[in-house]
């Protein structure tokens, strides 16, 4: 129910304008301006903190080190000494004072730089952006702000990126390719954390986590369908294994958790979602360790030596996508009908391109896939706007 529904209620004569005015006070309906006011703000936010380092950045070689690091510190707090008082003392312009958190949010950032800039601090990467997160994760929580929880993950996925990548570190995942079975095991530690979340008087939050899990994991779990993906060696190591299983058994304690109290499924379908999401994580660890003794030769003049993995993947994730777009319908959830079939056609894609061979052998597959796609598509756009409709008229 939004307000205009209200207002274009009360201009056809259903409802007077009394009526209206206690619909919109009784369910706090806001005007769809709020909307572009947020837009716009966060597009300001982004471009004053530019605007703010590019004139630091101008000056920086004049600048005294302790003026640095008192302008840094007072930008940033007043910055959020604006934002809690458009959001919290004049609470009117809420949508403009999150944009003020935000920014010096940012600025905390800029000023551990700062500060590791001149007093050469340690150049660990991960270090700086873990503290960043330290500093900033208490914030969505205390200010109930939407964009400030999305940050925070952000910046925890940054530091996540890195610190795999940091050979010192006791998460280290050399494996290049397989750092996204990692990203993707994220995807579905947030997933499963926003289950139990929308149980809270922070349930706002959880639709912004729940997707950003589920955009994370079909995103990175989406290049198992590749035959190129692959690597020829078998990883070995205990301390790979110990990370890999260590995030695997989070991600499904999580999910288990979190789909038992999710009351917009039955029970059947919370225990198929999860076994699929479950059968992904198993995916994955097969992509590791599996893959290299599936190996096959490409032909008689091609030396090199393939996975068939990607097969297996591309099975598994194509049911996991079906399944998927089941539960979206179920929620009542456009986010995961469409991406359901996102992931689809991006499967079909990919094993359209692995089935490339000899001329005759690509001529066939070029016409049975056209067949099949043209049909498949018809069948799942039908399926889509059906499913829409239903989700329209709930």
């Amino acid at each position: 129910m939004k307000y205009t529904d209200i207002t274009k209620l009360q201009e056809a004569g259903l409802i007077t304008l009394d009526q209206k005015q206690r619909i919109i006070e009784h369910y706090d309906l806001k005007e769809d301006g709020s909307k572009f006011l947020a837009i716009i703000s966060m597009i300001g936010a982004v471009l004053a903190g530019c605007g703010i380092i590019l004139l630091i950045s101008a000056n920086w070689d004049v600048i005294p080190r302790g003026v640095k690091i008192a302008v840094g510190l007072m930008l940033m707090f007043a910055a959020h000494a604006g934002g809690y008082y458009l959001r919290e003392v004049h609470q009117r312009y809420r949508k403009t004072g999150e944009a003020l958190h935000l920014i010096g949010a940012g600025l905390f950032l800029a000023n551990i730089a700062l500060i590791g800039q001149i007093y050469h601090l340690s150049s660990r990467p991960p270090n700086a952006i873990l503290l960043w997160w330290g500093g900033i994760a208490a914030l969505p929580w205390l200010l109930r702000a939407k964009s400030l929880h999305i940050l925070s993950l952000l910046s925890l996925s940054l530091w996540f990126g890195l610190e795999i990548n940091q050979r010192d570190s006791v998460l280290f995942f050399g494996h290049d390719a397989g750092q996204l079975t990692l990203f993707a095991l994220l995807g579905l530690v947030y997933l499963g954390a926003s289950y139990p979340l929308r149980q809270t008087r922070y349930a706002d939050f959880a639709p912004s986590m729940e997707r950003l899990g589920l955009l994370g994991f079909q995103v990175c779990s989406f290049p198992l369908t590749w035959e190129l993906f692959y690597y020829p060696e078998v990883l070995k190591s205990p301390k790979t294994a110990g990370v890999f299983a260590g995030f695997g058994l989070v991600a499904l304690g999580l999910l288990a958790c979190g789909l038992r109290r999710e009351g917009s499924l039955t029970r059947q379908w919370r225990c198929t979602w999860f076994g699929a999401l479950a059968a992904a994580v198993a995916l994955m660890a097969g992509a590791l360790w599996l893959s290299p003794l599936l190996t096959i030769s490409r032909g008689q003049f091609d030396d090199a030596h393939h996975s068939a993995y990607n097969w297996i993947a591309a099975v598994v994730l194509f049911v996991i996508a079906l399944l998927q777009i089941q539960v979206g319908v179920q929620i009542r959830s456009r986010f995961y009908i469409n991406l359901g079939v996102a992931a689809i056609a991006g499967n079909i894609g990919a094993t359209y391109i692995n089935l490339i061979g000899s001329m005759t052998q690509t001529g066939l597959m070029f016409l049975i896939s056209g067949v099949f796609l043209i049909l498949f598509g018809v069948f799942l756009e039908k399926k889509r706007r059906g499913f829409v409709r239903q989700l329209q008229a709930a």
